[in-house]
């Protein structure tokens, strides 16, 4: 009967994978295409300036860190926390990760307008600099993320003949609650950073508050487990197979909903009790225009709260809807939608509120505005294609849930 089944199922496979392949390969060329562009001709070619000089990339650089945070977060849950159970997700959620922080990386190499200046912050030591500290907390946790991998790569055939390969990997295994320990403490530092960047911006008033950077640690924290079991839901339908217990997913999205739920709380004492009770003026005036000359108030209040922390949360805990893999799949496809929604307002919004305040002067300029235009778009889809071949073939080489399925 197998010999029957399988000639039936092959065909439509090989088809399905090749036009998956030429579907990647069109967004990488287009990528590499308006990357070229951007190197010949520079950053000139965006719509990007003087008075927003963050767009497109420097959110999709953000949310790709963010949504990278499943592998600390599972990480510390096995290795400090001793929660075992939860170890069949530890690879995926590290190799996601490692895809994440990745794609941060090249398009922040797009953005900084010099590429061939990349390696200054590491030459060049700006210690009073939030976005230094950044990029070597980056850094050093892309490295951890390797050293936390390799035992996994060295699993694929190609190493049986390479019995030092097995043995560092043996050894680097055995380092994992190590990598946990300081995997954690650097996440931590530069999920923070990312927001205190803003929050140290007093020319910027509209983001200067110390909500910032707890906000941040707890969007990414709360939504990077619900990427993992998404990614996790999605390998399963093509496949076919059931690689997790639906009940340990099960259990992360309700992790991820009580996460959003800390989350939405702060998100929510922020703007009731410090915007009506201690907030300047200055601030004041700044939500004013967004709301009033931007659709920040639309973005907010829908793409922020209620698609990216309302509904994954009744998804995530109403029994009805997490016992369907559907609904996980929806509930985790919407908290990712919320963060980039958030990081676009955060990172944008802002900048789109003019320069109010310089010492001794008092101006206004107009307010600021701007979309991406195609180059940066299409850098986006090369970024987006990074991912995409990097996961099909992540799960297609690597043993990313290990060989046994699950029945549960």
């Amino acid at each position: 009967m197998t010999a029957v089944t399988e000639p039936q199922k092959s065909p439509t496979f090989s088809i399905g994978l090749l036009a998956w392949f030429v579907f990647i390969g069109t967004l990488l060329a287009i990528g590499l295409f308006s990357a070229i562009r951007v190197f010949i001709k520079g950053l000139a070619l965006t719509n990007m300036y003087d008075s927003v000089p963050w767009g497109l990339w420097i959110t999709i650089d953000l949310a790709s860190i963010a949504l990278g945070a499943g592998a600390f977060t599972l990480s510390a849950i096995v290795y400090i926390f001793g929660l075992k159970r939860f170890q069949p997700l530890v690879r995926i959620a590290v190799f996601i990760g490692f895809v994440g922080y990745t794609a941060a990386l090249l398009i922040l190499v797009m953005d900084i307008g010099r590429p061939d200046r990349f390696w200054h912050p590491w030459a060049y030591w700006n210690v009073h600099s939030v976005l230094w500290e950044i990029t070597w907390c980056i850094s050093i946790y892309l490295v951890i993320m390797i050293l936390e991998f390799l035992p996994v790569i060295t699993e694929n055939k190609f190493f049986d003949r390479m019995k030092w390969a097995r043995e560092l990997a043996q050894v680097l295994h055995k380092s994992a609650p190590l990598f946990a320990v300081l995997g954690l403490g650097i996440s931590l530092l530069h999920q923070s950073s990312l927001g205190a960047a803003y929050g140290i911006v007093k020319s910027r008033p509209i983001w200067f508050k110390p909500s910032m950077p707890i906000m941040f640690i707890l969007s990414a924290i709360a939504v990077g487990p619900a990427l993992t079991m998404t990614v996790t839901l999605i390998v399963e339908w093509i496949t076919g197979k059931r690689l997790v217990s639906h009940d340990l997913l099960r259990t992360v999205a309700r992790f991820s909903a009580f996460g959003l739920l800390i989350y939405g709380y702060i998100k929510f004492w922020d703007l009731a009790a410090v915007s009506y009770y201690g907030r300047l003026p200055s601030v004041s005036q700044a939500l004013h225009t967004l709301n009033q000359q931007t659709p920040y108030n639309f973005a907010f209040w829908i793409g922020e709260i209620l698609l990216g922390i309302v509904i994954p949360v009744i998804l995530f805990l109403v029994p009805r809807f997490n016992r369907n893999p559907g609904m996980l799949a929806l509930g985790g496809i919407l908290a990712v939608a919320g963060i980039l929604i958030n990081r676009w307002n955060v990172t944008v919004s802002g900048l789109f509120v003019p320069l109010a305040y310089s010492p001794g002067t008092q101006y206004v300029l107009p307010v600021g505005s701007y979309f991406p235009n195609l180059i940066e778009w299409g850098v986006a889809l090369g970024i987006i294609g990074y991912a995409l071949a990097m996961i099909t073939l992540g799960v297609k080489y690597l043993p990313l849930f290990g060989a046994k399925e699950h029945s549960s």
